[in-house]
């Protein structure tokens, strides 16, 4: 069991906890993002409902279901950056058409449709409403793409269905995900909790249990008090220090380590038949199949600060050479227009789709502030400046994310809050 979490201690403990008979109702998966809990996690919803011992070879109609993510006996709420797995996943299925390529494709989609799952769907939840025929039409390239078919000889025909599968979750994660873990699911998920298990052992896992709105989280800690029998409830988290104490300790935790180079690149090469070098971490690996390379975002980010300069120029107030200084270095022989607004910018940026490319670009005008700081050039009215840019910065963040605001119109918003705090 377990044999597809590479390099995880935890992995063990588990499978001993679980051969004792002593893995308690609720626990929690904490460690550095990209180190495998949510992966952890279905694999313990499997084992947990295997017929014949939790081998990941099992044939058993729950181990068959589990391994396409279709079981009903697993639930999974929270937020996610799917998109860049999917495509990477994709390619590698694409590159190698194996089956264990296969599952690795439909899996990562299955992740990110999991969390509109209809025992979460509330009928006058606008996501929702707005996610129902995305999904409907994802399903569809998903029976195509199912493991209990032959694959497609054709290329053509198959790329087609894997681009269309791929189009279709980055529409479902950009416009309808939730940024944070809502009371309403946590609700759901509840009375989905406490339902009679169709096999051996419900599953419900909470990814980012950091990010659960107040109400979420007083509701979730109702569960946790009372857990229903024959279920084993599942948080995961990159910030232990941010999950409620009361919460905290009614979970025990499994500690994820951060991968070494060396387990980075097996996971890479054996998971994804990608090659390793260059990646330090998954994170590197995955922005690889970023639509807009790192260089250009952070170019775009150069051209923000640029603008922000300008505006604060032209309202009279003074340059600030060390974030001058860390534009020029980053823009230094680029053929780029300098004269662009917000809506160029975003245009650089794919429109900001899928959302991480918004998340990269943001804290890469961080990362200039940080370069000027080092440069030794910024005085303490720039400091104090780069302090407020940094409580904007979130703001827009959050503009985006939360509240849906158009990127352009966060950006526009973003430099006039930056060119006053100059």
């Amino acid at each position: 069991m377990f044999e597809n979490l590479i390099a995880q201690p935890a992995s063990g403990l588990l499978a001993e906890d679980i051969a004792a008979k002593r893995l308690p109702p609720s626990i929690l998966f904490s460690g550095p993002a990209t180190s495998g809990k949510l992966t952890c996690a279905i694999e313990l919803a499997r084992v947990l409902s295997c017929e014949s011992g939790g081998a990941w070879t099992c044939t058993c109609p729950s181990c068959a279901r589990h391994k396409e993510l279709s079981h009903p006996d697993l639930l999974l709420i929270g937020p996610k950056d799917c998109a860049l797995e999917i495509r990477a996943a994709a390619a590698a299925f694409l590159a190698n058409r194996t089956v264990p390529t296969r599952y690795l494709f439909v899996r990562s989609l299955r992740k990110l449709a999991l969390r509109f799952s209809p025992a979460l769907n509330e009928r006058d939840d606008a996501k929702f409403s707005k996610a129902a025929p995305i999904l409907e039409d994802l399903e569809e390239r998903l029976e195509e793409l199912s493991p209990s078919r032959p694959i497609p000889e054709d290329t053509e025909t198959l790329a087609k269905t894997v681009n269309a599968a791929v189009e279709l979750a980055e529409k479902l994660e950009g416009e309808c995900l939730w940024d944070s873990v809502p009371v309403a699911q946590v609700r759901n998920a509840a009375a989905w909790a406490r339902l009679t298990p169709s096999g051996k052992t419900k599953v419900l896992v909470v990814e980012r249990a950091d990010r659960m709105q107040e109400s979420a989280r007083n509701a979730f800690l109702k569960i946790l008090e009372e857990p229903p029998s024959n279920v084993v409830f599942v948080l995961t988290t990159s910030r232990r220090g941010a999950i409620m104490p009361t919460i905290l300790s009614r979970v025990r935790t499994y500690a994820f380590l951060e991968r070494d180079k060396d387990a980075v690149g097996e996971v890479i090469s054996r998971v994804f038949r990608g090659e390793p070098s260059g990646a330090d971490n998954l994170s590197s690996f995955f922005y690889r199949y970023l639509p807009v390379p790192p260089e250009n975002i952070s170019a775009a980010a150069a051209l923000f600060a640029d603008l922000t300069l300008k505006l604060a120029i032209d309202s009279g107030r003074r340059p600030l050479p060390g974030l001058r200084a860390a534009v020029d270095e980053v823009l230094a022989g680029q053929e780029i227009p300098r004269a662009v607004g917000p809506s160029q910018i975003v245009a650089m940026l794919n429109k900001c789709k899928p959302g991480i490319v918004w998340h990269l670009f943001l804290s890469s005008v961080a990362g200039l502030m940080r370069k000027a700081l080092a440069g030794g050039q910024a005085d303490a009215r720039e400091t104090a400046a780069f302090a407020a840019w940094t409580a904007s910065i979130r703001k827009a963040l959050d503009a985006v994310d939360v509240y849906n605001v158009n990127p352009v119109s966060a950006l526009e918003l973003l430099s006039v809050e930056m060119r006053d705090a100059c």
